[in-house]
């Protein structure tokens, strides 16, 4: 009969563990239809997964939806990129407009440095000065604010350096030392870490000294290069040069010489540099396309996952999910903007009625644009929550194959007990045969003996 177990020709000796083995390889073809189970329900729970993961890069898409600047994008073109580079900062501060200006000057900063001693060049920078006397070399960073460096003869030309950038460090100034070696002698170089007219260095000089002062010992200080700002004209009227403003930056950097732009330069120029702001829609074309392309992605996930051969054939949820969010689309589709294909379920965008509303009615396609975005961002949100669909089916899968290895385990458990009462009754088996087999023995020798006395 169908599932029972039998055993034929059990005589003699024979071998139990072989027979348990079998036995255990019977039993257990529950378990191994509960572990093919558990294996389908974990393919269905990483589908979910996956389909999640869909989902979130959909989610993604549908905020660069909702950028508040996405339709107050702005191209930038300048006839002299060499010169500067211009970046949109703020689209929405910055109109379309068409600007000449120059670049005057661009951003220094000071330096300043010993002119050398050639009748007591210093050769080497580690090397003691002992004949330097005592001094003070002060280095005047801001007006009326200074750095004072005490020296003797117990320092060398790199003690000194060390002793500038430990007190500029200390106290927050933005100065630092070095040296360089000109090819006969090292020089005390001493230069402002910021550029501008602000940041300069102001003066460096020796004071209260006694003897051989620094300056005596490396040559007088001398400013090398001066802190500048960088400059640039802007004409209020397109050529007419009488008629400009000229604003400063420290830096070559520009943020506020016109609101939403940044304007970095890098050369000066001999004649004006034309710069052109243009609306710019691209985005917009971008964007809408990105979410056309992650809806059919997720079109074609449910269609393969759900579908009679799919893992997650016979689940409407991730169908119901898919069609929730193409309700999403209804306002694009008001619009005209959507056509759908009968055979796959794609969606696209028809890109002759997009190009005439952002021509004639940008106001109209902004307003259906942000209905589309806002009724998939509310509803993903829900789709996502830790409570919503997805994460209630994936707690279920969990719960399910929880279940299928408790019994599989109680299983197990119940197989191993089994055996264990087969194996000490076989044993016993075993015995009783032996001894009958004693007894068969005993009797034949008896029986033997008899005839021969006949």
């Amino acid at each position: 009969m169908a599932g029972e177990f039998y055993l034929s020709n059990l005589v003699g000796n024979f071998d139990y563990k072989e027979i348990l083995d079998k036995f255990k390889v019977f039993k257990s073809q529950e378990i191994l239809l509960l572990q093919q189970r558990e294996q389908k329900i974990a393919q269905k729970k990483a589908a979910y997964k996956e389909f999640a993961n869909l989902i979130d890069s959909f989610k993604d898409v549908v905020e660069n939806v909702l950028k508040p600047t996405l339709f107050s994008e702005k191209s930038v073109k300048v006839s002299n990129e060499n010169a500067v580079s211009v970046t949109v900062t703020d689209p929405t501060k910055v109109p379309p407009t068409n600007i000449d200006f120059e670049v005057l000057q661009l951003a220094q900063n000071s330096v300043w440095g010993t002119s050398g001693n050639s009748s007591n060049a210093v050769k080497d920078k580690d090397a003691i000065l002992s004949d330097l006397g005592s001094g003070t070399l002060r280095i005047e960073y801001a007006d009326g604010k200074y750095l004072d460096i005490n020296y003797d003869n117990t320092d060398s030309l790199q003690s000194i350096v060390d002793k500038i950038n430990k007190a500029a460090e200390d106290n927050d100034v933005y100065i630092q030392a070095s040296t360089i070696f000109d090819g006969k002698e090292y020089r005390l170089i001493i230069k402002s870490l910021k550029s501008g007219h602000e940041n300069r260095i102001r003066d460096v000089e020796d004071i209260n000294f006694v003897g051989v002062s620094l300056e005596d010992k490396l040559g007088s200080f001398k400013q090398f290069q001066h802190g500048k700002d960088a400059k640039i004209a802007l004409y209020k009227e397109k050529d007419t040069d009488s008629k400009y403003i000229v604003i400063k930056s420290p830096t070559n950097v520009f943020n506020n010489a016109i609101e939403g732009l940044s304007i970095e330069v890098k050369d000066i120029t001999e004649k004006p540099i034309n710069l052109t702001i243009e609306q710019d829609y691209q985005p917009v074309k971008d964007t809408l396309e990105q979410l056309v392309n992650k809806y059919n992605e997720i079109v074609d996930f449910v269609k393969s996952k759900t579908g009679e051969k799919g893992v997650l054939s016979g689940d409407y949820t991730l169908q119901s999910i898919r069609s929730q969010i193409m309700k999403g689309f209804t306002p694009l589709m008001e619009l005209g903007l959507i056509s759908v294909d009968k055979d796959t379920g794609h969606i696209s965008i028809k890109q002759d009625k997009l190009d005439e509303y952002l021509k004639n009615d940008i106001d109209t396609l902004k307003s259906k644009v942000t209905e589309a975005g806002n009724y998939l961002k509310d509803y993903l949100f829900i789709v996502l929550d830790p409570q919503g669909p997805i994460k209630s089916k994936e707690k279920s899968f969990d719960r399910q194959i929880q279940n299928i290895e408790k019994k599989i385990e109680l299983d197990n458990k119940r197989i191993n007990e089994e055996i264990e009462i087969l194996k000490k009754q076989f044993v016993s088996l075993q015995i009783y045969m032996a001894q009958m087999e004693d007894i068969k023995l005993r009797l034949t020798a008896m029986f033997f003996n008899t005839q021969q006395k006949k």
